[in-house]
C-alpha cells in the first residue's frame, strides 16, 4: 500500500520525468561527440594518405643504362650493308670467253666481184601523188585551216588569212566632206564603220588585232596586238563606232584611245604606217581617199613613201602583206592612186576601189 502510495503521488512522477530527460539528453550528447571524433579521424587520415604520404616517398629517377640494345632487324640491316660493301669493293674479274671452232677446215675466199659505180635514183617528192589525193579529197584546204591563232576575214571584198591584223583608216577631213564647184558634199563614213566592226566580229579568239586612225597624226586603240576575245571585240566596235565625223576634231585634240604620234599635219600616210609597222602585224587594211601628204607642212613625196615602207618591213620577221582600199570621194589626184596601186602590189596585197557613198 505504501508502494502505491509513493507512485501515485504527484511530486514522485515529476522527479521521474526529469530523471529521464535527463537520460536522453546525456545519450544525445554523446552521440554528437562521438561523430565529431569519427570525423576529425577521418580528415586526419586524409591528410596523412593525400599529403603527408606522397611527400615522404622519393621522385623516380629516369636513368638510362649505357648499353642500348638495337631490335633484330636493325642488326640484319647492318649487317647485310657491311656484306654488300665488301662485296662492292672486291674488284670484278671476268674470265677470258674462249671458241673453239666447229669446222675443221677454214672457209674458202669470197669469190671477186666486179666493181660498178652505184648511183641511186633520189626523188624530191617520194610521194607525188600523195599531195594531189589530198586535194581531191578535199583533206589539203582542211589541213591548211588548222593554223592555231589564224582567221579567215573579207575587208571590202579582199579575202585575208592571218594571225595578226592591223586596220588604218584615214579620218582626215576629204574623208567626210569636201567642196566642190563651190557647193559642199559630206559622205557616208558608216560603210568605213560597218566593214571594221564586221572583220572585227569574225576573229578567232586567238587571233591578235589593233585599229588605228591618221590623218596629220596617228592614234591606236591599243598600245600593242591584243587577243579577239569577246571583251576586247566588244571594246573595239565600241571604240570604232566612236571615230569623230566632225571634220575640226583632229588626232591632237581626240581623247581616250592608246598611244599617239604626231608628225607633221594635214594627210600624213607615213605617220600612219609608222605607227601600223610598230605593231609587227601580219597584214595591214588600209582605208583612206587616196590623199598622201597634203597640208601647209613639209610633205613626202610617193618614191618615199615606197621607199620608207621598204625600210619598216626589212625590220619585220616575215614581210607583212598590204591591202589598200580606196574610198573615192573623187579628191585622190592619178599618181596618188598609182602609188596606192604600187603600195599593194609591192606588198604582196591588194588594191581594191570603193565608192564613197554622199549624204
Amino acid at each position: 500500500m505504501e508502494e502505491a502510495h509513493a507512485t501515485n503521488d504527484p511530486s514522485e512522477r515529476r522527479l521521474d520525468e526529469l530523471r529521464t530527460q535527463r537520460l536522453g539528453k546525456r545519450g544525445k550528447s554523446g552521440a554528437f561527440l562521438a561523430a565529431i571524433v569519427i570525423q576529425a579521424l577521418l580528415v586526419a587520415l586524409t591528410i596523412g594518405v593525400v599529403v603527408i604520404a606522397p611527400k615522404l616517398t622519393e621522385d623516380p629517377a629516369f636513368i638510362a643504362k649505357k648499353t642500348i640494345y638495337l631490335p633484330q632487324r636493325e642488326l640484319e640491316h647492318q649487317a647485310a650493308l657491311a656484306e654488300f660493301e665488301s662485296a662492292a669493293s672486291a674488284p670484278l674479274t671476268v674470265d677470258k670467253l674462249t671458241t673453239e671452232s666447229l669446222l675443221s677446215d677454214p672457209l674458202p675466199d669470197m669469190p671477186t666481184l666486179p666493181t660498178t659505180e652505184f648511183a641511186p635514183f633520189e626523188s624530191e617528192n617520194p610521194m607525188p601523188n600523195a599531195q594531189g589525193l589530198l586535194q581531191g579529197s578535199g583533206l589539203g584546204n582542211a589541213l591548211a585551216g588548222l593554223n592555231a591563232g589564224a582567221s579567215e576575214v573579207n575587208y571590202f571584198g579582199i579575202r585575208e588569212q592571218a594571225r595578226r591584223y592591223l586596220i588604218l583608216i584615214d579620218t582626215s577631213n576629204s574623208m567626210f566632206e569636201r567642196t566642190r564647184q563651190g557647193e559642199l558634199h559630206r559622205f557616208d563614213f558608216t560603210t568605213i564603220k560597218d566593214e571594221s566592226v564586221e572583220l572585227i566580229s569574225k576573229l578567232n579568239a586567238n587571233t591578235l588585232f589593233n585599229v588605228a586612225v591618221y590623218e596629220g597624226g596617228s592614234m591606236a586603240w591599243k598600245e600593242f596586238l591584243v587577243p579577239a576575245t569577246v571583251a576586247n571585240k566588244q571594246e573595239a566596235t565600241a571604240w570604232v563606232r566612236a571615230i569623230e565625223e566632225d571634220p575640226s576634231v583632229s588626232i591632237g585634240s581626240r581623247r581616250g584611245g592608246g598611244p599617239k604620234l604626231m608628225e607633221g599635219g594635214g594627210t600624213r600616210l607615213d605617220t600612219g604606217l609608222k605607227q601600223a609597222f610598230s605593231f609587227e602585224p601580219e597584214v595591214i587594211f588600209i582605208v583612206t581617199d587616196g590623199e598622201i601628204n597634203r597640208g601647209n607642212f613639209d610633205t613626202i613625196t610617193e618614191d618615199e613613201i615606197l621607199d620608207l615602207i621598204k625600210g619598216l618591213q626589212e625590220a619585220m620577221p616575215e614581210k607583212t602583206r598590204i591591202h589598200v582600199i580606196q574610198y573615192e570621194t573623187a579628191v585622190a589626184r592619178d599618181h596618188e592612186v598609182d602609188t596606192m596601186r604600187a603600195i599593194a602590189s609591192r606588198n604582196k596585197g591588194r588594191f581594191r576601189k570603193v565608192k564613197a557613198k554622199e549624204l
